[in-house]
């Protein structure tokens, strides 16, 4: 799997952490009482005791805290990251232009390939089954 790539699932996965996050918190948590003149009528059902609740958000914590750092470390690690933009433009020009030189030195074996077979001084062996029509 390619750097970019497992930097998407690393955001994707922290992303759904803070969904459920959210979610626990909404659904785990006690109501508080905000105002002294506005007590809690009726407490949540499904609220957890605050001995439970509180590991339990420390525990969200501490993994929302390590997908946050394992996603600077992909990002860290990306190539590219530490050059300015022209330097990556240099860089991407240079291997355009090594892949220009290379794709002329096939042409050119090529050509010398086929000049041998049509001349019968090439192996008799070697076919070209992409030039075959049937």
């Amino acid at each position: 799997m390619d750097r970019v790539t497992q930097l998407q699932d690393s955001i994707d996965a922290m992303a759904r952490m803070f969904t459920n996050s959210i979610h626990y918190v909404h659904e785990k948590s006690a109501m508080a009482e905000l105002n002294k003149d506005m007590p809690v009528a009726q407490q949540k059902m499904q609220a957890e005791p605050p001995e439970v609740f509180r590991p339990n958000m420390q525990e969200l914590v501490t993994d929302l805290v390590k997908k946050a750092k394992e996603i600077d470390a992909l990002i860290e690690v990306l190539p590219g990251i530490k050059h300015t933009e022209d330097d990556q433009i240099k860089t991407l020009q240079d291997l355009e232009e090594e892949n220009k030189s290379a794709h002329e030195d096939y042409e050119l074996a090529f050509r010398e390939m086929e000049s041998r077979g049509s001349s019968g001084k090439g192996d008799s062996n070697v076919t070209d089954d992409s030039r075959r029509t049937e």
